[in-house]
């Protein structure tokens, strides 16, 4: 089905007249099938928790209700006592109430919408859906209304390849949850924004914009990952260059494990490959422009010519490599005589954050962001990872295929370090190096 910038009312209308939708409908099929396997694997724990509820409350099950985004009101089961008890909810599975895949349980629509989706569409609400499976790891690629279109129409595979994912997210990531997300959250001693990727880019594009009439100085925002925690530990003088940034956001699902550890919830995955296409949106509706300094020679204006026939009216007014002969002072001439609003430096952590702090005060732009091996993703040079992977949370692995050599240390030895710091030493908890 082609996409296009329709109405969520249009787009249900479209897919109810979409034959490929009976693909959703055969995929739901294997619910009751798994869910006796499931039933069957797990009678040992079922046993015990009816024992104990029996006991303790006089009762096995007990009542969970559950509205779903269509605002349709269900009574699903949960042990009384035990272990696991959510796994009850196989029962309702099994009896057709709920699906392994359906309406998400997580949101709601307006009650027009609700109105329109109950007449049009007959699917179930279901443990997992596509919506929770990116909401869960942070993506900001797809809107909910595509989401709903991409697992109506899927097909056998993708249902089963939705449970699987989706099961592993949860068991990395935690069950979704709408509480303990405050705006600032300490992890590794570093104080990052917790921000949506919407808000993340209002924060690029809105700065200096506070009603004085003189020049306000340059804001930072560094993306803190993995590799750059790593960093961070072994080297205090980049622990401490991160934290003069103005902004620190989330960058990556090794984050989003941290900050579970240390009991808060992610509100996005902030990383700047996600991120640029948000910004280029943004800079044309807000006529802002870009300035792309980095990279091996070619390769940042190559980005740039394709995102500007990508995104009409997007406009990025310069691009320097970072292998220029230029000074560093001819640099940061020729970025404020372009006038541009928000600086990209793309040179690799911690060379761009360093660059940035030194330079700070002599830069005119509203905004520059420390944005690692970006313009090599947009120039084509280097190829995303497919996007099952990202939804996984394992993009790295991706990257680690395409560069083993150069990107060896940095997650062969680095992942494993980083997750023994954060789950053994709790420094994502404590801070202390």
């Amino acid at each position: 089905m082609k996409h296009t910038n329709i109405s969520l009312e249009q787009h249900l209308i479209t897919l109810k007249h979409d034959d490929s939708i009976k693909h959703y409908y055969r995929g739901s099929s294997i619910d009751r099938p798994l869910a006796i396997v499931l039933l069957v694997l797990l009678f040992p724990i079922f046993l015990l928790n009816a024992l104990l509820g029996f006991v303790s409350k006089g009762s096995v099950f007990t009542p969970l209700y559950k509205t779903d985004a269509l605002g349709r009101t269900l009574v699903l089961k949960t042990f009384t006592a035990g272990v696991f008890l959510n796994t009850a909810i196989l029962f309702d599975v099994f009896s057709g109430k709920i699906g392994f895949c359906g309406i998400p349980l997580t949101h709601s629509m307006s009650p027009e919408i609700q109105l329109l989706a109950l007449k049009q569409l007959k699917v179930k609400a279901g443990i997992f859906s596509l919506y929770d499976l990116h909401v869960n790891t942070g993506l900001t690629v797809t809107s909910k209304v595509r989401l709903l279109e991409q697992q109506l129409n899927g097909t056998l595979t993708n249902y089963l390849s939705l449970i699987i994912k989706s099961t592993l997210c949860r068991i990395l990531y935690g069950q979704p949850k709408s509480i303990n997300k405050p705006k600032n959250l300490t992890l590794f001693g570093l104080t990052i924004k917790n921000t949506s990727m919407k808000d993340a880019v209002n924060w690029i594009t809105n700065n200096n914009t506070n009603g004085h009439a003189e020049k306000c100085k340059t804001q930072l925002g560094f993306f803190v990952n993995v590799h750059s925690i790593n960093l961070s530990i072994s080297d205090n003088q980049f622990f401490n260059q991160l934290s003069s940034a103005d902004a620190l956001f989330a960058d990556g699902s090794g984050m989003r494990l941290a900050a579970t550890k240390a009991g808060f919830t992610l509100n996005g995955n902030n990383n700047g490959t996600d991120m640029l296409p948000h910004l280029c949106r943004k800079s044309i509706k807000s006529n802002q422009s870009l300035f792309f300094l980095g990279a091996k020679p070619g390769v940042a204006e190559k980005a740039a010519n394709k995102l500007t026939r990508k995104y009409s009216g997007l406009r990025i007014v310069g691009t320097e490599h970072g292998y220029s002969d230029l000074t560093d002072e001819q640099i940061i001439e020729k970025i404020n005589n372009s006038g541009c609003d928000v600086l990209l430096v793309a040179m690799g952590s911690p060379i761009q954050e360093k660059w940035l702090l030194e330079h700070k005060d002599q830069l005119q732009c509203k905004t520059a962001l420390a944005v690692g091996g970006l313009f090599d993703f947009y120039s084509g040079n280097i190829s995303r990872s497919p996007l099952w992977l990202r939804e996984v949370g394992m993009e790295w692995v991706w990257r680690l295929m395409q560069e083993p050599r150069n990107k060896f240390n940095r997650y062969v030895i680095g992942t494993p370090l980083f997750l023994y710091r954060t789950f053994f030493l709790g420094l994502a908890n404590t801070g202390v190096k």
